[in-house]
């Protein structure tokens, strides 16, 4: 058991009682990717995009019916601990973690928040955004699952004040739905975003508009921008989060052909990215009241 807290907080149900929602976010955990000690300097950059963009999204749902847990390395220096902690107010649970960041550790940690038959575990990176209704829809796929990933396909990058269409059927803001049984639950990370079709069914849904925003930047590990250019204004009215835009025509022009030209080489260097592209485009639409 590596889960630090004294006091946790029950998750709200959904579905008449049926289900529990959680969103998880990883901060500086150690991990696969980060074994070693972040910087002062790593740690102030990435609260800022956490407060520019993550904390924003998600205080702002058009449904509060969940619990959002932030994963926290439990040598963190004081100072990053208090300003966590401000912000975590009435907005979501710090988790301190001692040692590694593991599936067993996310799983701890929800067990011991519901007791609901259903559980609901989204994964949220907290350099990215979330569509305002980002919740509710996912929310909306709930049918008693017993296990079945759920993904919506339709999203965007931000980069350099520039937007990016990209529907892709393997991004990181994958959600799980699972029925509770003895044990505790696997949870969203019991396998990688990109192979979660190795593990259990795996439905993808279509959206009118774009649901999550990867924010490309200096800091990321694995990002790269491979979506289509598009005016700022086709995402801007979904996501409460700082977005400026550089639209103007000259430069939308040129990153319009440059795009579709980076779509083709990179469909031509990896042709397996078009049966992705087919699924993204041919999933079955969500039909909400």
């Amino acid at each position: 058991m590596n889960i630090l807290n004294g006091d946790v907080t029950t998750a709200p149900k959904i579905a008449g009682g049926e289900a529990s929602h959680f969103v998880l976010t990883r901060f500086n955990v150690r991990s696969f990717y980060h074994a070693s000690e972040p910087t002062d300097e790593w740690l102030r950059e990435r609260l800022r995009l956490f407060r520019q963009y993550c904390l924003p999204a998600l205080a702002d749902q058009s449904s509060a019916q969940f619990l959002w847990l932030v994963f926290v390395d439990d040598q963190s220096p004081q100072w990053f601990r208090h300003e966590i902690e401000k912000d975590a107010r009435g907005r979501f649970e710090p988790v301190y973690v001692a040692g590694a960041f593991t599936a067993e550790t996310v799983s701890e940690a929800v067990a011991a928040r519901t007791d609901a038959p259903y559980v609901l575990t989204t994964r949220v990176d907290n350099d990215d955004a979330v569509a305002r209704d980002f919740v509710q829809t996912i929310q909306s796929c709930f049918q008693r699952q017993d296990f079945e990933f759920i993904n919506l396909v339709n999203g965007a990058q931000y980069a350099d004040g520039r937007a990016y269409l990209r529907p892709y059927t393997k991004n990181p803001f994958l959600s799980l739905v699972e029925a509770a049984g003895t044990a505790a639950p696997e949870t969203v990370f019991v396998e990688h975003h990109y192979r979660v079709d190795e593990r259990g069914p795996v439905r993808n849904i279509r959206t009118a508009h774009p649901m999550w925003l990867q924010v490309i930047h200096g800091g990321n590990v694995l990002n790269e921008i491979v979506g289509l250019r598009v005016p700022g204004h086709r995402i801007a009215r979904f996501f409460n989060c700082g977005l400026d835009f550089n639209d103007s025509f000259v430069d939308l022009f040129a990153e319009t052909s440059k795009g579709a030209a980076r779509i083709l080489w990179r469909f031509a260097r990896k042709p397996a990215r078009v049966t992705e592209l087919w699924r993204a485009t041919f999933a079955k639409r969500i039909s909400r009241s």
